[in-house]
């Protein structure tokens, strides 16, 4: 029944496009934070509409961290056209990072069910963060979109027999894109270069880098200029916790990733794989057996994520840091314990240098790097052999939106 419903691709699209338009004009704020950052953010704006140049010196002078470039694109568009179609404009590009998710997917899981993985991406659609910032227009979604982009060329590179070198550079060039919009997205890079390291002859690595240094050249310029007035701020407000950030990763893989795992078949699999890596369990078990006596976690009025939040509603440290070690263990089991996986989920998690870790920035790129990125012989042999409950998989996500819809309106 639900693989039927889902071969009507067009006519799903198109309903969840309806929900982009309905929450558009009811000004969805299921993150909580979208409705608070486009305001605070619209001062910049100005600056930037009246001159671009004494704006960015505005963004200089007031520490704003955020790049210029989305705020010098946003009032452009509104000034060729209007603020309601350049708000609409937005919210079309953000409906677009699922369907391209789906492009990845396809990529990803070569020959595997074709209505599975377009069920896969469609989740996407149920992200408070996505909704939220589409409707909002922030610009975490138009950065998300470029790094799909550059994810998708990067894979048809990667997993075609006759490379054509052309994806590279358009990859590169996506992802640069992203970077000018949200710094962080350059840790992305490394990943790429790892990858791309055995696949390519040194020539054409010189070439990438003569490439990507061009392209970078106004951006090193800018941070150049930026840290000469904010390099003081800069130290201060990147400090990330070295305990915190990793626990608070693990709960976001747990929180994100559980759904599709969420079977008997797949606990058992696991308990297969117990013995081969029994050490690395044990070890995470003595590691967070420390943590929870000698760590003092810290009161963050902002951020932590869903599980941190719980943990100070109920004020239990120990359900923290007890979810915590459970979505280590999770991805202990779940995922092969490669170099380049390894790479991966050290550099997501440390991806944003900030104190102060919001759920948005996993929301949803966990579930499009753990897709998109990781090896996985679980993931793999799941989706082949179509055992993910989509059932399941809607009605946690769909309680997941509802539920901080509810939460953010203040109705109970």
């Amino acid at each position: 029944m639900t693989m039927t419903i889902l071969k009507n691709k067009l006519v799903i699209y198109f309903i969840f496009y309806l929900t982009f338009i309905l929450s558009f004009f009811l000004g969805e704020n299921s993150s909580g934070g979208s409705h608070y950052d486009s305001t605070l953010t619209q001062a910049y704006q100005e600056q930037i509409a009246e001159s671009i140049q004494n704006g960015i010196s505005y963004f200089i002078e007031n520490q704003m961290p955020h790049s210029p470039i989305f705020y010098i694109i946003k009032p452009s568009l509104e000034n060729f056209l209007n603020k309601l179609s350049s708000d609409l404009i937005f919210l079309t590009l953000s409906f677009f990072i699922p369907v391209i998710f789906y492009s990845i997917l396809k990529k990803q899981f070569r020959g595997s069910n074709k209505n599975l993985l377009f069920a896969i991406s469609l989740v996407l659609f149920f992200s408070p963060y996505l909704r939220s910032s589409a409707v909002w227009v922030t610009n975490d979604n138009l950065a998300l979109l470029f790094f799909v982009l550059s994810l998708s060329k990067f894979l048809t590179y990667i997993k075609k027999k006759n490379n054509n070198l052309k994806d590279v550079f358009l990859s590169f060039f996506y992802l640069i894109i992203a970077t000018y919009i949200r710094q962080y997205y350059l840790i992305i890079a490394i990943i790429y270069a790892v990858f791309l390291f055995r696949e390519i002859s040194i020539k054409f690595i010189f070439y990438i880098i003569i490439f990507n240094f061009f392209l970078l050249i106004p951006g090193i310029l800018y941070t150049y200029n930026y840290l000469q007035f904010n390099a003081g701020y800069i130290i201060s407000f990147a400090k990330p916790d070295f305990i915190f950030t990793p626990l608070v990763f693990f709960t976001m893989y747990l929180f994100y990733m559980s759904p599709f795992f969420f079977s008997y078949e797949n606990y058992l699999k696991m308990k297969e794989s117990y013995n081969e890596r029994k050490i690395y369990f044990l070890i995470l078990t003595f590691v967070f057996v420390l943590t929870f006596f000698y760590y003092e976690l810290p009161l963050k009025e902002y951020g932590g994520g869903i599980i941190y939040k719980i943990s100070q509603l109920i004020d239990s440290k120990f359900f923290f840091i007890f979810l915590s070690y459970v979505g280590s263990v999770l991805i202990l089991f779940s995922i092969n314990l490669s170099f380049k996986n390894i790479l991966i989920l050290f550099l997501f998690c440390f991806m944003f240098p900030s104190s102060t870790l919001y759920q948005k920035y996993y929301d949803p790129l966990m579930i499009i790097i753990i897709f998109g990125m990781i090896h996985s012989n679980l993931i793999f042999d799941n989706i082949n052999l179509r055992k993910i409950n989509l059932g399941l998989v809607f009605a946690y996500f769909s309680i997941f939106l509802i539920s901080a819809n509810i939460y953010y309106l203040n109705i109970f």
